[in-house]
């Protein structure tokens, strides 16, 4: 073989290796001359550009009708979203009974990445042009950052059941939780790490096998720093994954650096529940012009594609821990430890973080139910003050309690 074809050879082989099994479809761009407009074929008519039957649309303004959310615009378009109303009713009241300071709950379909709930609440004024609760990238990952590192960790090679011995490491992390010592008397698999959220342990695998590059790929496959297609604008999570050890650890096992909307948690969820496949979320089912005629429909459509689906299978399994006998075991039972849902298992992941001046409590739930073939994805975000009534694994115990009671009959939304 010439040198410069096993050169060639070789290179494809480790980029193979070392890239991410994914695929994730951009934007799309177009190409521009030197004044700026889209270039064409010389002497060609510039097609005229057509109304986005999506402009004007306000999530703020939907009122409940007939049956279904729907709202009429100022040109006589009426827009018909997703919802189902004993569902969003029922978050939205959740919340506000609750008293929650900051808070949201999004609820997806699974398969087609449909909007069935979105509630949100604040209980002070905000400056204007903040974005909605629900769209708003700024509140920390938290240890729901652990399942980009699981992910990555299991497309590594690793295995549900690599364990990972430790001390330490509840509320922080030390350069001394990244060796191994004679203190570490505790020993967890990375199944019960994930369902305990154990930091130490996601410190230790992520430090020895994986790579900054790689983490911060994994991280841009499931959404963050990329736009979200959505039927209104969402401002775009992010996720800066350090150079420095220490806080490359500290970032995979949730610790700052990264930052995501309750809708971009929900589109995470989805994807792990729908065999790695990430679906554009769409919250408008269709939009009519004042005669009646469909201007838009919406649909089903790919986003792209996070991870393998033998990993998503993985994941569910190690997540179903959560719930069973981790950190959202006693949300998901009564006072008498009965599960609040019997005989639906759910796959799900806790992120708890304080922020100070002023302080805040940021409690995060994402979920997929039932696990063994998802049906929703749910994300639920509380920010509370040192006083609370409810949080975030609370919250979604019982929003999908109501699904899976009332909610599963998805409705199609009705004219306002």
């Amino acid at each position: 073989m010439p040198r410069r074809t096993l050169f060639a050879a070789l290179a494809l082989a480790i980029i193979s290796l070392t890239a991410p099994p994914f695929s994730f479809s951009g934007t799309g761009t177009s190409v521009r001359d030197a004044t700026g407009k889209a270039a064409g074929r010389p002497g060609a008519r510039t097609p005229r550009a057509r109304p986005d039957p999506l402009a004007g649309v306000d999530l703020g303004m939907m009122v409940l009708a007939n049956g279904g959310y729907g709202e009429t615009l100022a040109d006589g378009r009426r827009v018909f979203f997703t919802l189902i109303p004993d569902l969003q009713r029922f978050a939205d009241d959740l919340l506000a009974d609750n008293e929650v300071p900051t808070g949201a709950a999004v609820v997806l379909d699974a398969v087609t990445g449909r909007v069935l709930a979105m509630a949100q609440h604040r209980e002070r004024p905000v400056a204007h042009g903040t974005p909605d609760v629900a769209l708003d990238p700024s509140p920390p990952v938290a240890s729901v950052f652990k399942i980009v590192t699981a992910a990555a960790l299991l497309e590594r090679g690793l295995t549900v059941n690599e364990e990972a011995c430790y001390h330490g490491g509840s509320h922080r992390l030390y350069a001394s939780n990244l060796a191994d010592a004679p203190g570490d008397t505790l020993c967890a698999s990375m199944a019960a790490a994930l369902g305990h959220s154990i930091n130490a342990v996601f410190a230790k695998l992520s430090d020895r096998h994986l790579t900054r590059g790689a983490i911060q790929a994994y991280a841009e496959a499931f959404g963050f720093n990329r736009d979200i297609p959505f039927d209104v604008p969402v401002p775009r999570s992010k996720a800066e994954i350090p150079d420095d050890r220490l806080e490359r650890a500290r970032a995979a096992a949730g610790f700052w650096h990264s930052s995501m909307s309750p809708l971009h948690a929900a589109m995470i969820a989805q994807a792990v529940a729908n065999g790695g496949a990430m679906q554009r979320p769409f919250i408008v089912d269709r939009v009519e012009d004042a005669r009646g005629k469909v201007l838009h429909k919406g649909a089903p459509r790919l986003m792209g594609r996070s991870i393998r689906e033998g990993t998503s299978r993985n994941l569910l399994g190690a997540m179903v821990e959560t719930v069973e006998s981790g950190t959202a075991r006693k949300a998901f039972r009564d006072g008498r430890g009965r599960p609040y849902l019997p005989g639906v298992s759910v796959s799900g992941k806790t992120g708890t973080l304080n922020g100070s001046d002023p302080f805040r409590a940021y409690s995060w739930f994402v979920a997929a139910a039932p696990a063994q073939k998802p049906e929703v994805a749910v994300a639920v975000l509380v920010v509370n003050d040192s006083a609370w009534r409810i949080k975030a694994a609370g919250a979604a115990a019982q929003i999908l309690k109501r699904y899976f009671e009332k909610g599963a009959a998805k409705g199609k939304a009705e004219k306002p």
